[in-house]
């Protein structure tokens, strides 16, 4: 998951919603998914937003992943390569 070339910062994001099924846990990060189709019309989500992350942190070099357990929550997490100063302003 994570490669050990580059030092990289994690950052997590934990929640203590109803979690996510096992089966559905790679398919959230797809454009318009969602674990239930209920949720656009209680909560107005387009099903976007995780896929939105997942491309801007994929564009920045990190990788970006959930571990959740049904009735527990879920723990989003993500990662970025650290840059030096040179690379900043290359």
């Amino acid at each position: 998951m994570i490669s050990s070339r580059a030092p990289y910062i994690l950052f997590s994001v934990k929640d203590q919603g109803r979690g996510i099924p096992a089966e559905k846990l790679e398919l959230i990060f797809g454009r318009f998914q969602q674990v239930d189709s209920s949720d656009s019309r209680e909560k107005g989500g387009t099903g976007l937003g995780l896929a939105i992350c997942k491309n801007i942190v994929q564009q920045h070099g990190g990788h970006i992943w959930v571990e959740s357990k049904l009735n527990q929550g879920s723990i989003f997490y993500f990662t970025l390569p650290m840059r030096s100063e040179d690379d900043r302003f290359s």
